[in-house]
């Protein structure tokens, strides 16, 4: 988890553009996975589409959701926070 960069739109058509920019510059090693919080499964197909056309293919990018993604952080920072929840849905 190297660089963390947030974007905020209310068009899907822009958010997937600035998004296959960014990951036009591939990770340091190819065995990485990029990792896209998504809000739900079909966020994450949609977007796996939209970056296989514009990229022509696309893999190895895991797509958490925002309280697994949390955890994952908190994990590797304070390794004594196994399987709490952090986010609470409401």
């Amino acid at each position: 988890m190297g660089n963390f960069r947030v974007f905020t739109s209310n068009r899907l058509e822009i958010l997937s553009d600035q998004l296959a920019q960014v990951l036009q510059q591939s990770l340091p090693s190819p065995f990485d996975p990029e990792v896209i919080v998504v809000q739900s499964k079909g966020m994450e197909r949609w977007i796996s589409l939209q970056l296989a056309e514009r990229h022509g293919i696309w893999a190895n990018c895991r797509f958490p959701f925002p309280n697994t993604f949390v955890r994952e952080i908190f994990q590797s920072v304070l390794r004594t926070c196994q399987n709490r929840i952090f986010l609470i849905p409401e």
